[in-house]
């Protein structure tokens, strides 16, 4: 027996169905369509947020290190003005003739002519039964 070939119906009823057949895998293609489309760029919004979170943390932690850096430059600022006025003062004294015999009579010894230097140690300066230590 040999089969004979299938036919199509061709009325009005098999053609509504392949309309519909038609239409639903349309609409199942769109949809399929704007799904991919929504994951792509859901996806790209992530790698962008993920980008930027990434970046402010960053900028935070530089910004923190810059700050704390900027702490460290203003106290060694301080240290430094408070030296050069300390300095300046010391430049200043140098220059005075009667500070500078001071001195160097009492760092070096120097004596004028015809003086004689005395060296005491330290505690004969102290007044017998008066303690330093227990004053302060």
């Amino acid at each position: 027996m040999a089969k004979a070939p299938i036919s199509r119906i061709d009325n009005a009823y098999a053609r509504s169905q392949d309309m519909k057949l038609q239409q639903n895998k349309w609409t199942q293609h769109k949809r399929q369509v704007h799904r991919r489309r929504g994951i792509f760029m859901l996806a790209v919004l992530v790698i962008v947020l993920f980008t930027g979170g990434t970046q402010l943390v960053r900028l935070q932690h530089e910004q923190q290190a810059a700050a704390a850096q900027l702490a460290v430059s203003k106290s060694k600022l301080k240290q430094v003005k408070t030296r050069k006025s300390a300095l300046k003062v010391q430049v200043d004294q140098l220059n005075n003739p009667g500070y500078l015999e001071k001195m160097i009579r009492s760092q070096y010894y120097v004596s004028k002519k015809g003086e004689t230097v005395f060296t005491l140690p330290a505690s004969a300066n102290k007044v017998p039964g008066e303690d330093t230590e227990s004053n302060k």
